[in-house]
């Protein structure tokens, strides 16, 4: 990755800050506690069930770190996140670096030869200035700005968010650069370097292996990498690398790939078999299931969200620098791989921030912002050395205002990244596991409507080691895998409940109550239940109880003081925290929400009142609540509503 200059101690302190900053801010930043978006991959990576198809890396390096003796297991497996952040942003230096320095070397340019010939008529040129774009290379100069695009994608948003909780898209994203680094040489050295090709192909089987969106967008980047080099035949090396590699070190680098991605996928056949693995979910599930609680966000590309959130201006330069790279062919071929991967997130865009979960195509945004922030220092690069070379007044007073405000898109971005990703103070989604989870009576069930609750609960009985007797029935997994197999061993009389929703998708009367006979049972509202189910329920903190037998107005206004006590303290936490979280703030809106609902069908309005007040606690992080008067004219439309509504009936 080298371009063969002396590296000066700039450079040297330039690369080391590059990745050390980024590193030590995301473990600043990184998960102490449980967290809703790492839910899923803890159950996944420690708790060896078998999810989806990915994680292969991430699970390794989980099992690893957790065996630390270094603070709480989620926070071992962020510790992963940030090690693979700060890996991502020393191999994007070197790439930027590279690319920068060779965008910068003396090459004609289409139509410049018409110009310098007018111009020469003219007049005699006094020679190039240092650092013009026919004069010297400034190693310095490309340093600062390719620390500068280092820190703008590593500091922003998308990056941290990802590097602050164990298992994210971190990891994939640095496997898909380190791809692209290395098939950089293999591209300058196609028939002279077996070993790098035959690396090559285990980083491509690596990368699928934990995210195939990542070895998607690495296999796409070093392809155009391949095809843009074979247009630089102006040197017999360069001839003889667009020649191509022999066909045996392809056939070796296949092979590689496809033994490295077969290493790391066959444990998903054995997880079913750990002991911590109590049910096999199935291998078809992925994170996308977990949007039915998720606040829902629209799909947006890299590009858009650049415009929106930094500006125009910094795309525009974007855009020229990458434009200047393509026309030299020295820079092209470094160029392309950023180019194309734009166009995959252009293509594929992903959503721009989960509440409970993260995107599977986060890693193509992850290294869409890398790109993006690549072509703000081509552009940046171009235009300070073009003002060095007018040798107007106040030129090089103009070249450092430029290289300044490619210095305020750091502070920008990393000033949002602190709102957005600081998880180090956010402990309410464990208060709201105690409280939910924790403070359940001996032997209960609960029937979970939501998969992200589900992976909550799993997810603390893993790390936590909490509540291995609750019997956890999530409705939405039934089908998945061997859950329903697992629970009828665990609990025989969930059979006639396992068999309405299997036929009716909803479940009797008379499964639910007995089931409850036998063990405490509490459930999620689901909204489609009859007014007859209704009947048995009770609000009970965080869960609706379900009593085996109808209950009367009077037991629902015995439990309605103890219940808010739960609520109360959930809501504590989450005013305690600096940083909003907004993840336990949407589930909890809406539980009081859906509990509302019930005591509202079933003729307790001042008791639902209450829970409507409450709620207008979370008006800072639900977006469905405002403070004030428009608070309550929004509590008398909903009870109106509720009370017009039509109930089902048997």
């Amino acid at each position: 990755m080298s371009s063969g200059e002396k590296r000066c101690w700039l450079d040297r302190s330039l690369a080391f800050l590059s990745a050390a900053l980024p590193f030590g801010l995301s473990l600043a930043r990184a998960a102490s506690s449980g967290q809703w978006r790492e839910d899923l991959t803890a159950v996944r990576d420690l708790g060896l069930v078998a999810v989806g198809v990915g994680g292969g890396l991430s699970t390794a390096l989980s099992q690893a770190l957790s065996l630390l003796p270094l603070g709480p297991r989620t926070f071992r497996t962020a510790l992963g996140s940030a090690l693979a952040l700060a890996l991502a942003s020393r191999v994007l230096y070197e790439m930027v670096r590279r690319l920068l320095l060779e965008a910068a070397r003396p090459a004609p340019l289409p139509g410049l030869s018409l110009w310098r010939r007018l111009r020469g008529a003219a007049a005699e040129p006094a020679g190039p200035a240092p650092g013009s774009p026919g004069g010297a290379v400034s190693p310095r100069l490309a340093a600062v700005l390719a620390a500068i695009a280092v820190l703008t994608a590593a500091l922003s948003p998308t990056w941290q968010r990802e590097a602050t909780v164990g298992g994210g898209a971190m990891l994939a994203t640095c496997c898909a650069l380190v791809t692209v680094a290395l098939a950089s040489v293999c591209a300058e050295q196609a028939r002279h370097a077996g070993r790098a090709w035959i690396g090559l192909g285990a980083l491509l089987g690596a990368t699928f292996a934990e995210s195939p969106p990542a070895g998607l967008a690495a296999l796409v980047a070093a392809y155009a990498m391949f095809i843009a080099r074979r247009g630089l035949v102006d040197r017999p090396a360069a001839a003889s690398a667009a020649a191509g590699p022999p066909r045996r070190m392809l056939g070796a680098a296949a092979g590689a790939g496809a033994l490295t991605a077969a290493l790391l996928l066959v444990p998903l056949v054995l997880r079913p078999l750990a002991p911590r693995a109590w049910t096999d979910i199935g291998r078809a599930l992925t994170a996308g299931s977990l949007a039915a609680v998720d606040v829902a966000s629209a799909r947006t590309t890299a590009l858009a969200a650049w415009s929106r959130e930094i500006g125009v201006v910094s795309l525009l330069i974007a855009a020229a620098g990458m434009a200047l790279a393509l026309l030299r062919p020295r820079a092209r071929w470094l160029a392309a791989p950023f180019l194309a991967l734009l166009a995959l997130d252009t293509l594929l865009p992903a959503r721009a921030a989960g509440v409970l979960s993260a995107d599977p195509l986060t890693p193509l945004r992850s290294l869409a912002v890398a790109a993006i922030a690549v072509g703000s220092a081509l552009g940046a690069h171009a235009a300070v050395r073009a003002l060095l070379d007018t040798r107007v007044p106040f030129s090089r007073s103009g070249a450092v205002l430029l290289v300044i405000f490619q210095l305020t898109l750091v502070a920008l971005t990393s000033e949002e990244a602190g709102f957005a990703a600081d998880r180090s103070e956010q402990t309410a989604a464990e208060v709201w596991t105690d409280e939910a989870y924790g403070s359940l009576d001996p032997r209960s069930a609960i029937l979970v409507r939501s998969p992200a609750i589900a992976w909550r609960v799993w997810s603390a009985r893993i790390t936590r080691g909490e509540r291995p007797d609750v019997l956890v029935v999530p409705i939405p997994l039934l089908d998945r895998g061997q859950v329903a197999a697992s629970l009828l061993a665990d609990e025989r009389k969930l059979t006639p409940l396992l068999r309405d929703f299997a036929l009716a998708g909803e479940p009797s009367e008379f499964a639910l109550s007995t089931l409850a006979d036998v063990r405490p049972l509490y459930v999620e509202l689901d909204p489609r239940w009859s007014k007859r189910l209704l009947g048995h329920l009770n609000v009970a903190g965080i869960w609706l109880e379900y009593a085996p037998q109808p209950l009367g107005a009077s037991d629902r206004k015995l439990a309605t003081a103890q219940s808010i006590v739960p609520i109360r303290r959930v809501l504590e936490s989450l005013s305690a925290a600096a940083v909003p979280d907004t993840s336990t703030a949407a589930v909890l809106a809406s539980t009081m929400r859906g509990q509302s609902n019930v005591v509202s069908l079933l003729g307790e309005r001042v008791v639902a009142q209450s829970f409507l007040e409450r709620l207008g606690e979370l008006a800072a992080e639900d977006p469905f609540v405002s403070g004030g008067p428009s608070r309550r004219a929004v509590t008398g439309i909903r009870q109106a509503f509720i009370a017009r509504r039509p109930v089902r009936r048997r």
